[in-house]
């Protein structure tokens, strides 16, 4: 009865420990969960090989490649690849919007209109 007891307690402990982490940094999980699952849904190995086929001399074969990489992935590499750049991108106009009312020194080099 005691080692149950004690191992119920520790899991509530661990359970409680591993929620409060999530609620302080959900980035980190939300990037470990889609660099995971980029890693075991695509074949690194072959992406790897086409690029290194890719000309040098123009960017609009990369880009070309990109969305045809994007486009033909499984949904749920897309769903992942979108969150990842949503996210990016409300992260980066907070952070934005932070330094321009904080009176951040690059705002004023920058003239910033809004």
């Amino acid at each position: 009865m005691n080692g149950n007891l004690k191992r119920r307690v520790l899991v509530r402990i661990y359970l409680e420990y591993a929620k409060n982490t999530f609620l302080d940094y959900p980035d980190y999980f939300m990037f470990g969960l889609f660099v995971v699952t980029s890693f075991t849904l695509v074949s690194v190995r072959d992406v790897l090989v086409n690029i290194s086929n890719l000309p040098i001399t123009d960017l609009s074969y990369d880009f070309n490649f990109f969305m045809v990489a994007l486009l033909n992935t499984s949904w749920i590499i897309q769903v992942l690849i979108a969150g990842f750049f949503v996210r990016t991108i409300l992260i980066s106009i907070k952070f934005g919007y932070k330094n321009i009312s904080s009176k951040w020194f690059l705002s004023k080099l920058i003239k910033f209109r809004y």
